[in-house]
């Protein structure tokens, strides 16, 4: 396996701590600016904006859910009108097995059953007695 590199002394700070920390504070900067140096007016419209500018990502997120609860529906459907055909070809091969084993089963009993009831008859021919021969 690769050994991992070690990225070189202070470049964390460099690379990601300090642009995070100037691209906030020019923000804020903004931010200030925009508060002393605008009408009252014009900063009632920055908020109007800033609300809808908040709400979007909102919107956008209950449009993903509501997209996947109707896929979610949409597979339901599908699966409940998928249902019946599914079921018969299952049930089809189920009634095959079933058939296969009860042949088998038959066929593994007429070694053990067989001989017993020919004794069985052998007896009764032997025999006086007319009642019925008990199988032990």
């Amino acid at each position: 396996m690769a050994e991992k590199k070690k990225a070189p002394a202070g470049s964390t700070f460099w690379q990601i701590i300090f642009p995070t920390l100037i691209g906030t504070l020019l923000l804020l900067l903004v931010g200030i600016w925009v508060i002393l140096y605008t009408s009252p007016g014009n900063i009632s419209r920055f908020a109007e904006i800033s609300t809808v500018l908040l709400v979007i990502p909102v919107l956008f997120s209950s449009l993903l859910v509501m997209l996947l609860l109707g896929a979610l529906i949409v597979l339901v459907i599908k699966i409940i009108q998928g249902l019946p055909t599914i079921t018969g070809w299952i049930l089809d091969k189920l009634e095959r097995v079933q058939k296969g084993v009860r042949v088998i089963s038959e066929n593994a009993a007429v070694p053990v059953i067989r001989p017993v009831t020919l004794l069985a008859g052998i007896r009764r021919i032997f025999t006086k007695d007319n009642s019925e021969v008990q199988i032990d």
